[in-house]
């Protein structure tokens, strides 16, 4: 298990992630980074029909806080991406179906997440863009203001929309949302296992536990109760689960 909490700029997060029950926390291939000013947050998630994919969505979820793309220069932002990217070396005489599958290369959902200060009316604005299934969350009073870019469990299938490390495949489209926060919202950074039951919860009550184990990991620097979260979320799926939490405070009146 590998989490870790900090503060910057006035705004707090918090992340915790956990590998698949029975791997290691090397085997996790869930990703999340964050630049240091608490500004720009991303979680990714390799897909394990992938050459180490685990890496891979490190590289693009790293990528994205330090020069966050837009729609527009998605493919040259990857490119740069791909020939910035070593690939983790083989572990010497391999199989060749196991070669096959490196010459593939490797796959990864994204979805990132740009805070700014909002002169006007002293609020928060956000931008979040995405590949996949990996989702942001807008909370606000323990109800979902927004969810992006999935808003139903049912939408999550086997088949989700990946970002190739091999330019031999085509390059997504990437797709993105902008929103205003209020001071107290929470944004929360999830990938597809921990996507899917949040929003699977049925009102307000049902968020409180998650909500409460937030708050907590925010205030003592402790992840326990947000990983016994996401061990319980696990207990109906096995997989890698990752969120990454904020906590927007008040706005200075010179910002």
């Amino acid at each position: 298990m590998i989490c870790m909490s900090s503060t910057a700029s006035s705004v707090e997060w918090t992340t915790a992630t956990v590998p698949k029950a029975g791997n290691s926390p090397d085997e996790n291939e869930d990703a999340a980074a964050n630049s240091q000013d608490g500004l720009r947050f991303a979680v990714a998630d390799g897909a394990t029909e992938g050459w180490e994919s685990g890496s891979w969505a490190k590289q693009i979820a790293a990528a994205y806080v330090v020069s966050p793309p837009t729609a527009l220069i998605f493919p040259e932002w990857l490119a740069v991406v791909r020939q910035e990217w070593v690939q983790p070396e083989l572990p010497g005489s391999i199989a060749w179906y196991v070669e096959e599958k490196r010459s593939q290369g490797s796959f990864a959902t994204l979805t990132g997440l740009e805070l700014k200060h909002s002169k006007s009316m002293a609020r928060w604005a956000w931008r979040t863009v995405a590949v996949g299934d990996s989702c942001l969350f807008h909370i606000r009073s323990g109800q979902i203001k927004v969810a992006f870019p999935l808003s139903d469990p049912k939408e999550f299938g086997d088949r989700p929309s990946l970002i190739p490390s091999s330019p031999t495949f085509r390059c997504p489209g990437l797709t993105s949302r902008i929103g205003r926060a209020a001071p107290g919202d929470f944004l929360l950074l999830a990938t597809d296992a921990v996507a899917a039951n949040l929003l699977a919860l049925p009102d307000p009550t049902a968020w409180e536990p998650v909500l409460r184990a937030v708050r907590d990991s925010l205030r003592t620097g402790d992840q326990t109760p947000l990983i016994d979260r996401l061990l319980a979320f696990q207990a109906k799926k096995n997989d890698d689960m990752t969120l990454t939490a904020i906590s927007l405070p008040e706005i200075a009146e010179h910002s």
